[in-house]
C-alpha cells in the first residue's frame, strides 16, 4: 500500500472520505473483508492524508482476516508513517503484536516502546509498559537498570485491570462452597436447585435455588470439570467484556439455565454450575458470530475449542439421556442461549472496536442497558410462571 501523494489535490472531499471508512467498517461487520478491503484502498490512494492513514490501518485489518499477514504489515507501516498520534499508536500496537506471533521480539520491542509515547491514556500505557517489560525480559535487551525499570513496569502492569481478580475469585467462591456442601448435608440440601419434591413447590419459595445451584456439585469430579470449565469461560468473558459485566451475566446465565432445568424437569433436583458456565461459552460465541471485527485472532482460537467442547458435552448429554443418565441438558442449553442472546446483542466492551476510531458510539450504553434490562425481565416473568409452564411442557408429546 502506498502514501497517497500529497503534491497532488485530494481527490475525495472529507466528508465523502469518512463515509467510505464508515463503509469499509460496515463490510468488516458484516465479514465481507474483501468488499471493505476494496473501500479502504481507494480512500488510501485519494484521501488527504491523516485519512488515508485510517484507511490503511482499516485495509490492515481486511488483509489480517484474508490471512494476507505480509501484506497487513504493509498497510500498518504506512499507517505508522502517515497516521495522526492515535492511528500512528493503534498501528505500531498491532504491527508490535504482529512481529511477536512471527517471532521478531526485538522488532517488536522497538515498536511497542515507540507506541508507548503515543499511548491515549495510562490504561493503554499501563498495557504496553506490561508487554515492554515482557519483551525485555525475553530479549535481555538493554542494561541491566533498563531491564530492571521494564521488569517493575511489567509487575506493576500486570495489575493494570481493576477486575482481573474476578475470574479467580468464582472459581474459589464455587469451589469453597462446593467442598463445604460436601462435609456437611444441610448446605447442599439448601443450596440445590430443588424444583418440585414430595408434592411441595420448592422453587417457587425459594427463588435464591435459581443462584445457588451454581455452588453445589455432585461429587469431586463433577466440581474439578466445571471448575476447570468456569475458569477458562471467566477468562474469556473478562477479556472481552470486563469483570463487573462477567459477574452480572454469569448469574443471568445462571437464571437462565436454571428456569430451562425446572420448566423441562420439575420433579428432578440439580446441582452445578454448568448451565452458567454454558451461558458463558454462549456470550463467547454469540460475540464471535454477530461482532467478528472485535473479537482478538486469540480469543477466536480459544473459541474454535469451545465450540468443539460444547459439541461434546451436547451430544454427551443427549446420550446420556437416553440411556438413563443424570445430566441436565436443559440446563446447558438454556445457559447457552441466554448467553448467545447476551454475546450476540452487546458488542465486546474491552475491545479496540474500529467503528471508534472513526465516530462517537452513540447510545451504546443505552442499548446494552435496554437488552440487559429486557432479558432480566423476561427470565422474571418465566420465573413467575414457571410451573405453569411446566405443566404444558408436560402435555407436549417431547
Amino acid at each position: 500500500m502506498q502514501q497517497p501523494d500529497q503534491s497532488m489535490p485530494s481527490q475525495l472531499p472529507t466528508d465523502t472520505a469518512l463515509t467510505m471508512l464508515a463503509t469499509g467498517a460496515d463490510h468488516l461487520d458484516a465479514g465481507d473483508a474483501e468488499a471493505a478491503l476494496a473501500v479502504f484502498k481507494e480512500v488510501n490512494a485519494a484521501a488527504e492524508l491523516p485519512i488515508a492513514a485510517r484507511a490503511a490501518l482499516g485495509a490492515a485489518e481486511a488483509y489480517v482476516r484474508l490471512g494476507r499477514d505480509a501484506e497487513a504489515a504493509d498497510a500498518l507501516s504506512t499507517a505508522i508513517d502517515a497516521g495522526d498520534r492515535e492511528t500512528r499508536g493503534i498501528a505500531l500496537r498491532r504491527l508490535a503484536a504482529a512481529r511477536v506471533r512471527t517471532g521478531d521480539l526485538a522488532e517488536a520491542l522497538d515498536l511497542y516502546r515507540r507506541a508507548e509515547r503515543d499511548a491515549p491514556n495510562d490504561a493503554a500505557r499501563a498495557e504496553i509498559a506490561s508487554r515492554i517489560g515482557w519483551l525485555a525480559k525475553e530479549t535481555g535487551a538493554g542494561s541491566l537498570g533498563s531491564r530492571i525499570r521494564s521488569s517493575i513496569a511489567f509487575n506493576r502492569a500486570r495489575g493494570s485491570d481493576p477486575f482481573g481478580w474476578v475470574p479467580l475469585l468464582l472459581v474459589i467462591v464455587t469451589g469453597a462452597f462446593s467442598v463445604a456442601s460436601f462435609l456437611y448435608d444441610p448446605l447442599f440440601s439448601a443450596l440445590a436447585l430443588v424444583k418440585i419434591y414430595g408434592g411441595y413447590d420448592y422453587l417457587s419459595v425459594e427463588p435464591w435455588r435459581l443462584l445457588t445451584v451454581t455452588l453445589v456439585h455432585a461429587n469431586l469430579l463433577h466440581l474439578l470439570f466445571n471448575l476447570f470449565a468456569l475458569d477458562l469461560g471467566a477468562k474469556l468473558i473478562q477479556r472481552l467484556y470486563g469483570g463487573p459485566r462477567l459477574v452480572l451475566w454469569y448469574l443471568i446465565g445462571g437464571v437462565g439455565a436454571s428456569l430451562a432445568s425446572a420448566i423441562v424437569a420439575p420433579g428432578s433436583p440439580t446441582v452445578g454450575a454448568s448451565g452458567a458456565i454454558f451461558a458463558l461459552f454462549g456470550i463467547a460465541l454469540g460475540a464471535e458470530w454477530a461482532h467478528k471485527p472485535l473479537v482478538e485472532r486469540g480469543v477466536r482460537t480459544a473459541l474454535g475449542q469451545i465450540g468443539g467442547l460444547i459439541l461434546v458435552n451436547i451430544v454427551f448429554g443427549l446420550s446420556s439421556t437416553l440411556i438413563g443418565g443424570g445430566i441436565d441438558n436443559a440446563a446447558h442449553l438454556g445457559g447457552l442461549l441466554t448467553g448467545l442472546l447476551l454475546g450476540a446483542m452487546i458488542p465486546p466492551t474491552r475491545a479496540e472496536a474500529m467503528r471508534r476510531r472513526w465516530s462517537a458510539a452513540l447510545g451504546r450504553r443505552g442499548g446494552e442497558a435496554l437488552v440487559t434490562g429486557a432479558l432480566v425481565l423476561a427470565l422474571a416473568l418465566l420465573y413467575l410462571n414457571w410451573a405453569a409452564l411446566a405443566l404444558l411442557r408436560l402435555t407436549l408429546p417431547i
